[in-house]
């Protein structure tokens, strides 16, 4: 069986679509410059930077629907699985913060006789 190739990859995103979404960064920076020598607060500035964040997140979101929708690429909402474990969670895999835990469960799990 032969493979072709089809050139390629298409990009994930385009210039276009990075400026359209970083903008408001961009937009909150130059507000940090103007303000800051001004010394006209900080709410300003703090809002700035709020505002971009959230034009960020909207603007990166309809993005990925809008490629969904023309392209029927919906990678972007395929990234991580949600798994259907319904079971305990099994202690033994974590580590840290969670040691206590996985010490006090195996205590519990042997005095029950488990």
């Amino acid at each position: 069986m032969t493979l072709k190739n089809t050139g390629p990859a298409a990009a994930r995103t385009t210039p276009a679509e990075r400026a359209v979404v970083l903008g408001g960064f961009a937009l909150a920076s130059l507000c940090t410059a103007l303000v800051a020598p001004l010394g006209a607060g900080i709410e300003a500035v703090a809002a700035a930077w709020l505002a971009a964040a959230a034009w960020a997140f909207v603007s990166s979101l309809t993005l990925a629907i809008r490629r969904g929708l023309r392209n029927r690429d919906w990678s972007a909402f395929r990234r991580s699985e949600l798994s259907d474990n319904t079971e305990v969670i099994d202690w033994s895999t974590r580590t840290g913060a969670y040691a206590w835990m996985r010490v006090a469960e195996e205590n519990e799990r042997l005095m029950r006789g488990d």
